[in-house]
């Protein structure tokens, strides 16, 4: 009988740990994800930026303020690359997923990071694009 008390004891506590695991997971998944969708309706504002911008300076040929509008569209444009390319690349945690726990704390830490320096760009480069169709106006 102690043998047995023993044994549900053990399940008990893996499962415990199991579920507490999940949920760790899922709470660094919701974090990651909140980061996304808090930035990913922002795409469109690169491309509206983006368009009012080679408009604004389709006159201007040549010289520093050419560059300058060169320079910011191409950052929108990689800004938007990113968020592309971090969607592509993302692997979420699934029912098969072989990786361990830790490993896979550590890749949605990592992804964290990274979605947040997607945000920062995407942010940034659609700030500094408006700031400058408010200087060519």
């Amino acid at each position: 009988m102690k043998k047995i008390i023993i044994l549900l004891a053990g399940v008990s506590i893996i499962f415990s740990n199991c579920t507490s695991n999940d949920a760790i997971q899922q709470e660094l998944v919701r974090e990651v994800m909140v980061i996304h969708d808090e930035v990913m309706p922002k795409m469109d504002d690169i491309y509206k930026v983006q368009k009012q911008l080679r408009k604004e300076g389709a006159d201007i040929k040549t010289g520093a303020l050419r560059k300058e509008i060169d320079d910011h569209i191409l950052s929108l444009e990689q800004a938007g690359e990113g968020m592309m390319d971090w969607m592509a690349n993302l692997k979420l945690p699934s029912e098969n997923d072989t990786r361990t726990h830790e490993e896979i704390m550590s890749y949605l830490a990592k992804e964290k990071i990274e979605i947040q320096h997607v945000s920062d760009d995407m942010n940034g480069s659609i700030a500094a694009g408006k700031e400058l169709l408010e200087k060519l106006k």
